[in-house]
């Protein structure tokens, strides 16, 4: 059965103390919270203050460095000390699943494509090396975005199978497989691969699970989860809106969303 998680910090109002009790699972977005530029001593107390939020285990990260690894001016002294530093700094906090979003393996135009897809391999490479040295796996995030080397999650396992390192796998995002009208059961064509899954909810500018009336498709999803016998973590990984009557409440909206995903859950398994 897979766990109850929460993004945490990639907004001013996902305060890390607010957050509901409850979630079985933290996801920590690594590129807003670490700072690999930092002294070891700077590094120390950063992570005092995180494991002093009392957070469920922070078993995973998101959000990325934003220098990508295909262009022609790739720094490669630049990402090699970033990635090591970062990942190093995860494991110190727990993390077992590190994300890289599709944005990182952008499609640079009138660019080699051999050059590119040369420069892709060799950045999937180094992570999976680097990630093999702290227990850790790379789970890369398939972004619906068309300028990218793997914008589904088709796309994104096959690459991570070209790549074939035993610590590059893939993430499942609900809201990217929406956007792609892509089915869920491609996931059933290596369950191995999926480390890590996103869900969010349906608004304007997108919202919470548990708000926008789309319950039908989160159940579909996790049906396939189950079936998958999945045991990762699914992050609420979204912005959050009010629901309430009054001011923002991050603890209220999250209990709220922690319910809605038990009972869903819960009924999905029990079936």
């Amino acid at each position: 059965m897979f766990k109850i998680s929460v993004l945490f910090g990639d907004s001013p109002i996902m305060d890390p103390t607010k957050i509901a009790p409850g979630f079985e699972r933290s996801e920590i977005p690594a590129g807003l919270m670490i700072d690999p530029i930092s002294t070891n001593a700077e590094w120390a107390e950063k992570k005092k203050e995180i494991l002093s939020w009392g957070l469920p285990p922070i078993k995973v990260s998101s959000h990325w460095l934003d220098k990508p690894c295909t262009t022609p001016d790739t720094d490669w002294e630049l990402l090699e000390f970033w990635t090591k530093r970062i990942l190093c700094r995860l494991s110190e906090l727990g993390v077992e699943t590190a994300g890289v979003y599709g944005l990182f393996f952008p499609k640079i135009a009138g660019y080699s494509e051999t050059k590119q897809m040369d420069q892709a391999f060799r950045y999937a490479n180094l992570l999976g090396d680097t990630a093999k040295e702290y227990h850790m796996k790379i789970c890369l995030e398939p972004m619906a975005n068309k300028n990218t080397w793997f914008p589904t999650y088709a796309e994104g396992l096959a690459f991570a199978k070209k790549v074939n390192h035993p610590q590059v796998k893939v993430m499942a995002d609900l809201n990217y497989f929406i956007k792609n009208k892509e089915p869920f059961d491609v996931i059933k064509e290596a369950p191995e691969y999926n480390l890590h899954c996103h869900v969010a909810g349906s608004a304007p500018e997108g919202a919470q699970p548990n708000v926008g009336g789309i319950r039908d498709i989160h159940k579909a999803f996790f049906k396939v989860l189950r079936e998958t016998k999945f045991e990762g973590a699914v992050s609420c990984a979204c912005p959050w809106i009010n629901t309430g009557s009054g001011a923002f409440d991050l603890t209220a909206e999250t209990a709220k969303t922690l319910k809605y995903m038990q009972d869903l859950r819960a009924e999905v398994y029990a079936e």
